[in-house]
């Protein structure tokens, strides 16, 4: 019985990620289905963390809505606060990434695609030859089997609460929660249960070194105000904004749209810090929480990327919600 609804839902996934548009979301939103969550903010928000984060190609979505969704399956361990669970939810992110790494070559995805989305003819390219359901869809359907798996796995726990245990159960992890709270703070747009989530994206998601988590962190920000929501949209209501999200993407147009305010905000943060990875950026990989945890207490480069991420967002989304208003 198990293995059939574990095939059920991998087969629900590939579905949607042909009905969504989006990897995450797909991803994200049929594990949440799996758990009996009906809740679809962190769907809506997830939204930019397609195609590699505004389609840039940095951490693939299927990654990053898992990882979120691992997150959400012991969201009740971390308000919980119980010792030792905080440090096992991170060990379990990287079990995930890895192990998606060694199936598929590279959490990126550029890499595991071998398609440029911010490009019209290689995107043209990737869906006329194929490449989205031998890769894509496949994909998709094999990590969310590997995903179940994993999300009903307990966490091992037991001894006194850390000061991660204590973080997680209040405010979220390291990188994105704390981008998240002070746009939160600054702008009035946000979510505590979404800045606890976003631990998932920590250490470049789920520690794999990829897109930067706090540039992660902003565009779940941008995503809570221009995102969309397949489920509600339905098929041509999701069709018409990743249509008018591409245009402009390809066209370079500027309006208060998701992908018009978030690619440049992508491009931008690139030119500044020389990558979308974390691991360029940190000039490191990180093995465990207590690898990132020192790192971030140290760093003044990602001190500094978490305030510029925070800034810039803020900006943006205070200039074009008061324009979209």
């Amino acid at each position: 019985m198990d293995e059939m609804v574990n095939r059920g839902v991998a087969a629900f996934a590939r579905a949607r990620i042909l009905t969504y548009l989006n990897c995450m979301q797909a991803t994200f939103s049929t594990l949440a289905g799996y758990l009996g969550v009906s809740e679809r903010t962190a769907v809506v928000a997830g939204c930019p963390l397609e195609g590699g984060g505004a389609s840039e190609g940095s951490t693939c979505g299927v990654v990053s809505g898992g990882c979120m969704a691992i997150a959400l399956a012991h969201l009740a361990d971390m308000v919980g606060g119980e010792g030792g669970k905080g440090e096992a939810l991170y060990g379990r992110l990287r079990e995930y990434t890895a192990w998606f790494e060694e199936n598929f070559g590279s959490t990126l995805c550029r890499e595991r695609s071998g398609v440029n989305v911010n490009e019209l003819l290689s995107f043209i390219d990737y869906l006329l030859t194929g490449k989205v359901v031998t890769r894509c869809v496949n994909h998709i359907g094999k990590s969310v089997s590997y995903l179940i798996e994993l999300m009903n796995r307990p966490l091992e726990g037991g001894g006194e609460a850390s000061e991660l245990d204590g973080r997680l159960a209040s405010s979220g992890g390291y990188c994105a929660a704390e981008v998240m709270r002070g746009i939160r703070e600054e702008t009035g747009h946000g979510s505590l249960y979404l800045e606890q989530l976003s631990m998932a994206l920590d250490g470049g998601v789920g520690l794999s070194g990829g897109l930067c988590g706090a540039l992660g962190g902003a565009l779940l920000a941008m995503g809570l105000i221009w995102g969309i929501d397949p489920k509600k949209e339905g098929i041509v209501g999701t069709l018409i904004p990743f249509l008018r999200g591409h245009v402009n993407l390809y066209m370079g147009r500027s309006e208060p749209e998701l992908w018009a305010v978030a690619n440049p905000f992508m491009r931008e943060f690139e030119k500044q810090f020389g990558s979308l990875e974390c691991r360029d950026i940190a000039a490191r990989r990180f093995g465990s929480r207590k690898e990132l945890a020192e790192h971030m207490v140290a760093s003044e480069t990602c001190a500094g990327v978490k305030d510029w991420c925070r800034a810039r967002a803020t900006q943006l989304i205070s200039a074009n919600t008061v324009f979209s208003a």
